[in-house]
Formats: C-alpha cells, structure tokens, sequence
C-alpha cells in the first residue's frame, strides 16, 4: 500500500508537531518494512529512511502570505501529488485536508482544540477562515488520531465525531537518547526551566512575576525560559515588562530570569539532566510534549493543575493553580522547600516516563492503517 503523509514539519524540528513528525516517522520506519512511505514537504530535511520510505519535495508557490503559501500547498498542491503518484491513503500529521475530498482514506491527527477552544486565537480574519477550514477537514476526514484522552473528549464535543473514528496515541520523549553533555551546558547555579511557547494560554508573564515574589529574593535560583522569541512573545513579554517585573521588588535579588532560543533536543537534554524541576504554568493543553522530555532524566514537574496534565504526569506531578503569581509562587515556594517531596516526584517521574514509547505510538498509528487496507 502507498501511504501519502504530510510531513510539511518535518523542516520545522523545535516545534511540537515537528518533534511529532520527526519521532512517528522514525518508528514507523523501524516496525514497516512492506508498506510505501510517500512524504511531502515543502523543502527536502536531512532524515536518512529506508527504502519504502521516499522523502517527495513539493515547493511552494512565492505569495507574500506565508500563510496564503500554506493553504495553496495543503489545498492544491498536495492533492495533485496524492494522484501523481497514485497515494491508496494518506494520513496529515497536523489539522489540514484538501479542499476536494481526494477519494482515498483520509486520516488527520489532531494535537489539541485550541482553535475552537479559545477566543484569543481567532481574533484575524485569516485566522478565523483558516481555523474554519481546518474544522471542516476534521469533519471529513475518514478517521482522526489525537494525542490524549482529554483531546478525545474536547474533540467529540466539538466535532462530534463518533468513538469508532478516533483513536488516542500518546507521544513520547525523543527516540534518541543523549548520554554525552554538549559543550558550555554545564551550569554552576541551580535553576527552574520552562520548556515552550510564549503565547497566552502559557501564562509566561504570571510564571514570571511569581518567580520574582516568590523565588527570586529568596533562592540562588534562576529560571530558564526556553522557546525562542517567536510568536507570541514580543505582545507582553517585552524588555519594558521585563524591567518592570525586575523593578517591583526591590529587595536584593539572589536569582535571575534568563531566556534562550529553541534549543536541539541534546541541548534540551543537558538542561533536563541539570534542572531542578520543569516548571509549566498553562491553562490550556493538548498534551505537553515537554512533560514527557523531562520525566525521561527524571526531572520533577511543577504543573498547573488541568486535566492533561495528571493525564500525562499522574503522581510525578507537583500541581498547582495557575490562576494568579500568588498561588503559583507560594506552589513553588513549597517545592523548594521539600527535599522529600522532590525526590519522590523525581523517582515517580522516572517511572512513568516508562509509559510512554514511539514503538508503541508507530504500532497504534499502522493499527489506524490497516483498518483501510
């Protein structure tokens, strides 16, 4: 059978749904030796596959939108690679879908609900449009894979799809492991790290301000804000804010704030090794892929307290309410001063990274596979 995937993140390696692409495709690779692999991407990425595995470059056309570049290539140019080479299914790796049903089994995975569950992302016109067509691809797709049960239940609520077309896959940490310590990411002072996004749900600012109250003043303790200056970020978290967080309380300070750019999953791995607990503040989840990451070098986790996240983290979770600076600082206040309490979420979260392997997201995902065959 030929597969058709579109793998457009794949050239997208520090995004969630890149790392997704990334790590299914690679224990797919590794479990299907007798199925066809047709993966589209706008520009061919350094991924070495077997031989059913064919990596086809479908090059945008030049439109100013970056946006109007993307859905021209989901929208019309996917589909005339699906007939050209003569695709028997094809499976989107992210919410999209051809404007014309192509004819064959179509398979979408849906990361979160995000779109459809929070005003604040459909403010633009083109968004409102894009994030429309994407719930009418959903709808027509022949069958959806998300990844978690909290996402399944957020997506029978608003797409109303029946049990027998949604499957859940879990993700998983990287398939590679990283034993060895990258140069200069061996650090002297303790810290907090936050892996992510800097868009609103994530509630940065407040995972700030309550650093500051509560951690700053007090601990030889910084904070790391790993995620890049991407979208999301320059709207609150300026250099303006940032002086005025620093400002607002003037006893001398013993920890720092420090940002930096998306990071390659061994860099990542360094910080994980190092930290003192992966620290996530977010109202709103589909899963949260860096929970997993870190509970693989058994790294505690300060969490909001949201239904995904005990999904996901279950005992190696320290959860707290992500409403105010108040009630997350006195969260993390209370971690640090519990040497027991890290330890044990330590030890827990060594454990229930067990519980999650692409091998077995690779198998759930060609289960989903054979039932169109």
């Amino acid at each position: 059978m030929k597969i058709g995937i579109n793998a457009r993140f794949l050239s997208q390696p520090y995004t969630g749904i890149g790392k997704y692409s990334y790590n299914l495709l690679k224990a797919l690779s590794q479990l299907d030796e007798q199925n066809e692999y047709y993966l589209f991407t706008p520009q061919l990425v350094d991924f070495p596959l077997p031989d059913n595995f064919k990596q086809i470059r479908v090059p945008e056309k030049d439109f100013s939108s970056p946006s109007l570049r993307k859905a021209h290539w989901e929208y019309s140019l996917i589909p005339k690679e699906l007939k050209k080479w003569e695709i028997d299914m094809v499976h989107f790796l992210y919410p999209s879908n051809p404007l014309i049903k192509p004819g064959i089994p179509t398979i979408v995975t849906v990361h979160d609900m995000i779109p459809w569950r929070l005003p604040e992302y459909n403010k633009r016109f083109r968004s409102r449009l894009y994030h429309w067509h994407a719930k009418w691809a959903l709808k027509r797709a022949d069958h959806l894979i998300t990844v978690s049960e909290f996402s399944k239940s957020e997506i029978r609520k608003i797409i109303k799809t029946e049990d027998k077309n949604l499957s859940v896959t879990h993700l998983a940490p990287p398939i590679t492991h990283y034993d060895d310590m990258p140069p200069g990411l061996t650090l002297r002072r303790k810290f907090l790290l936050y892996v992510g996004g800097y868009d609103a749900r994530k509630n940065i600012p407040m995972l700030m301000i309550a650093y500051q109250k509560f951690i700053a003043n007090y601990y030889p303790i910084d904070l790391i804000l790993v995620g890049g200056k991407g979208r999301g970020l320059e709207d609150y978290i300026t250099d303006a804010f940032i002086e005025k967080v620093a400002g607002q309380y003037p006893v001398k300070q013993k920890g720092k704030i420090i940002f930096t750019e998306a990071l390659q999953d061994s860099e990542l791995a360094a910080l994980y090794r190092q930290a003192m607990a992966l620290v996530h503040p977010s109202g709103y989840e589909g899963f949260n892929l860096p929970l997993v990451e870190a509970m693989k070098y058994g790294l505690p986790l300060v969490i909001s307290d949201i239904p995904v996240h005990h999904e996901v983290a279950e005992d190696a979770g320290f959860y707290v309410n992500p409403k105010s600076e108040d009630t997350f600082g006195i969260g993390l206040h209370e971690f640090l001063n519990n040497a027991k309490l890290r330890k044990e979420l330590a030890e827990n979260a060594a454990k229930r990274s067990k519980s999650f392997d692409w091998k077995e997201a690779a198998q759930q995902t060609l289960d989903v596979y054979n039932l169109f065959i």
